[in-house]
């Protein structure tokens, strides 16, 4: 499974099973990522302890690296370690529950916070001054064993029993339950059960769920690929028709009730005629139909591996081109970058038009395929012709309406 994940990530303290102690792991995707700033949820990435090389698979949702959109964000902050604002999740150590933080009036000696714990009025609490030098978790801490199955390895917790902070270092099964791995401050490795909600399904209740879903949305690619589930995640290998299907399958598996995320092995059908220059002409073509409203773009494509950027007026942009370029035969890989402009800041969107209608029904430019756009102020012609004549008639109609001479003329000989 190593080769399959490629791409090294980073490197984290998490508990190894066969060493049954904590160790450094190397973090691989199959794709390569950046940490920083997060990821998005349900990416695959391989786990492996560099002191006996044991190897398990995790998901970018199950770590505190992901975007903290895509997270539940209810860390609470605890009272003399953490600074505290209006809107904090407070939690003052031998408390029932957090509260959330109304308001804070700094004194000379002591703060007055108002919070809010959610049931009755809003309570006012005294504290004495406290300074914070530095907070170790600027964010807060989970609380256990209560949050225990909100827990993402590598968030710092507290132990409200024992009165411990500590660090999430694992998910791990003992054979009948799953369990969260803590290692305390004081080298003490605990592990929690996790409650009954978050526990994962049995393996061939899901397989059997799995089956059905692929089979129902996906009837022409279920019978060339087969599923393997365990601990929740699902393991997809076989042949599918085009990259639009793969992309769909894994969403629709990820999208199922207790499927932690899926690893795609999938491959994808090509016929071994297919070139980057095919590839690149059928993007292209699609990209210059009437109905797709793009402009400034650019197509490369290296073994099946297409990357594309353009710009899209705002009120015409459609998350639907995307799928039609994955449908695209020998499509193995996409990146699209689209930038969307708002529709006030589009550039002379009507003589733009004006001047395309005008090209179209123009007797010298059948067959001929112009899209007209202004960048910064200059007109830029996209699209193809089929000679140099029409070419430059393209270029002499749009200095003669828009009466200027800054224009770029990217138009394609055929």
């Amino acid at each position: 499974m190593r080769v399959q994940f490629p791409h090294k990530l980073y490197s984290q303290r998490l508990f190894c099973c066969r060493c049954q102690k904590v160790t450094d792991h190397d973090i691989f995707a199959q794709e390569n990522y950046t940490t920083y700033g997060g990821l998005d949820p349900h990416i695959p990435v391989l786990c492996c302890c560099t002191r006996c090389t044991a190897l398990f698979v995790a998901f970018s949702n199950e770590f505190c690296f992901c975007r903290k959109e895509h997270i539940n964000s209810d860390y609470a902050k605890i009272f003399g370690h953490n600074r505290v604002a209006p809107g904090n999740w407070l939690y003052f150590k031998k408390s029932l529950k957090p509260g959330l933080v109304k308001s804070v009036f700094q004194g000379p000696e002591k703060d007055i916070m108002v919070l809010d714990y959610g049931s009755g009025p809003e309570k006012k609490v005294e504290c004495p001054k406290v300074t914070i030098q530095k907070e170790e978790s600027t964010d807060g801490y989970r609380l256990l064993p209560a949050q225990s199955a909100h827990t993402l390895l590598g968030d710092l917790v507290y132990h409200t029993i024992r009165d411990q902070f500590g660090v999430a270092v694992g998910m791990v099964n003992d054979g009948e339950k799953d369990k969260l791995a803590v290692l305390l401050k004081d080298k003490t490795l605990l592990f929690i059960t996790l409650p009954l909600q978050a526990q994962n399904a049995p393996n061939d209740k899901l397989t059997q769920a799995v089956l059905g879903k692929v089979k129902q949305v996906f009837p022409q690619d279920a019978s060339k690929v087969s599923i393997e589930v365990g601990q929740g995640v699902v393991y997809l290998k076989g042949m599918v028709r085009n990259l639009s299907i793969k992309r769909a399958m894994k969403a629709c598996i990820n999208g199922l009730p207790k499927v932690r995320g899926c690893v795609d092995f999938t491959r994808i059908q090509t016929d071994s005629y297919i070139t980057d220059t095919q590839i690149e002409r059928a993007v292209i073509a699609l990209l210059e139909s009437p109905n797709v409203h793009l402009f400034n773009y650019d197509v490369k494509v290296l073994f099946g591996h297409v990357e594309v950027s353009a710009y899209c007026n705002e009120k015409y942009y459609s998350r639907d081109l995307e799928n039609k370029v994955a449908e695209i035969s020998g499509v193995l890989a996409l990146h699209c970058a689209i930038s969307v402009i708002p529709a006030d800041q589009v550039e002379n969107e009507m003589l733009c038009k004006e001047l395309e209608t005008d090209l179209a029904l123009h007797s010298i430019m059948q067959g001929a395929v112009v899209k007209v756009s202004c960048v910064n102020k200059k007109f830029l012609l996209e699209g193809h012709v089929r000679s140099v004549i029409q070419k430059q008639a393209a270029f002499l109609s749009v200095v003669k309406k828009a009466k200027t001479a800054s224009i770029e003329n990217r138009l394609k000989l055929l």
